[in-house]
């Protein structure tokens, strides 16, 4: 019988013991199809049955624990959150104080802050320019806290997903992230460069040294094009290698107006799209009921309220809006060549834009506080008028009772 299993062979090797014969050997003797049909499909049914059950029953486990867990933390949770909006709560009163109730003490410790801010920007470029990105940044996370809280407590906060302020954040990435990044570098050339120095002049951004406001619009729009400069003609081309290598010769040795057109227009879509999904869809509630104010209101509403193309039925102003403003950068980048290849053509641009802004200041100091004292002179006239009225009212009522009694 040589088809026997060999387990059934109970004589032994030398010196072995001899195998025990169990149960399971005489069943598998008498029938051995069904006892292997049974060991092959059997055990392999239960362990996949059990292998399931332990599957479903682990995330049932760590959600049950996860559940429990989160019953525990609630309380202190709870704790945790109002604390944290006591804690704004109380940061907010002395803040909201400073910033619009008594603004008058920020603005005079402002003013001197903002000139060692001209002179410090003026040194930094002359003796260390490979610390002005650095400057440059420092400036940036110091005064955008602020912008963010001013505007968000007047509903103006909208206005911080503007394109300006994609371009500042394109500059961070360039500066820290991707240094090396041609097509990131010559973009954030193109951008600071054109859209950014010439809004100086469409926005009118004014050099008003003891606002807040005024001169963090001015860093936002005059300090990119700066950090850009320094960058491409101020560093030498040993430092610009090591550090950033697409400012050097080997990653941009010339400027290609059709290679960054289609860059920055990839780089404009990406920030038009975002803008549109987050901002003007999922916002606009708020935005047509007045509660929140974007640039596109603004113009629509105010500088632009009587032009055509605002008066067309939607969606055909936001249409025109964003091709105007697609037009306005490739126009502002036609230049950049120039600003690109000569150091010299690029510095008298800046002093050019500088000088705008300064203006712009001057403007501002003027007419406002010229017209404010024009008007309290001319209300202090007409109150010494009335006071000049009222005494020669009372001396004819007082001569005229004098004359009744003589008689």
């Amino acid at each position: 019988m040589s088809d026997i299993p060999d387990t059934l062979d109970t004589d032994s090797d030398e010196g072995s013991e001899p195998m025990k014969v169990t149960l399971a050997n005489w069943v598998e003797f008498l029938d051995p199809l069904s006892f292997t049909a049974q060991s092959q499909y059997l055990p392999r049914k239960y362990l996949t049955r059990a292998r399931r059950r332990l599957k479903s029953a682990r995330p049932r486990q760590k959600l049950n624990q996860l559940k429990t867990t989160a019953q525990d933390l609630t309380p202190q949770l709870e704790d945790f959150k109002r604390r944290t909006i006591e804690r704004l709560h109380s940061l907010d009163r002395p803040l909201e104080s400073l910033f619009f109730h008594n603004s008058s003490r920020l603005e005079k410790w402002f003013y001197p802050f903002t000139l060692f801010h001209i002179f410090a920007i003026g040194f930094i470029i002359g003796k260390y320019p490979s610390w002005f990105h650095v400057y440059y940044t420092g400036m940036l996370v110091l005064l955008m806290p602020v912008r963010f809280y001013t505007y968000y407590k007047t509903n103006n906060h909208y206005y911080m997903a503007d394109l300006c302020y994609y371009v500042n954040l394109m500059v961070l990435l360039f500066v820290w992230v991707w240094p090396d990044s041609v097509h990131l570098y010559q973009s954030c050339f193109a951008f600071t460069f054109g859209t950014l120095s010439f809004a100086v002049i469409t926005w009118r951004n004014s050099l008003v040294i003891h606002s807040v406001d005024k001169i963090t619009s001015c860093f936002i729009h005059i300090m990119p094009p700066l950090t850009m400069y320094t960058i491409h003609h101020g560093l030498g081309e040993d430092l610009k290698r090591a550090r950033f290598p697409a400012a050097s010769l080997a990653g941009s040795k010339k400027w290609n107006l059709k290679y960054n057109i289609f860059w920055t227009s990839l780089y404009y879509l990406l920030w038009q799209s975002a803008y549109h999904y987050f901002i003007t869809l999922r916002k606009s509630s708020k935005i047509k009921s007045g509660q929140r104010a974007t640039s596109f209101e603004y113009l629509t509403t105010h500088q632009f309220k009587n032009f055509w193309a605002a008066k067309l039925p939607e969606p055909w102003p936001m249409f025109f809006y964003i091709l105007f403003q697609y037009c306005y950068q490739l126009g502002t980048m036609m230049l950049c060549g120039i600003w690109f290849n000569y150091r010299g053509a690029a510095g008298a641009f800046l002093t050019f834009i500088y000088l705008c802004a300064a203006k712009n200041g001057a403007t501002y100091y003027i007419d406002y506080y010229g017209k404010k004292f024009e008007k309290e002179v001319a209300k202090l006239k007409s109150e010494v008028e009335d006071l000049q009225q009222q005494l020669s009212q009372k001396a004819n009522s007082s001569s005229n009772n004098y004359s009744g009694v003589l008689e």
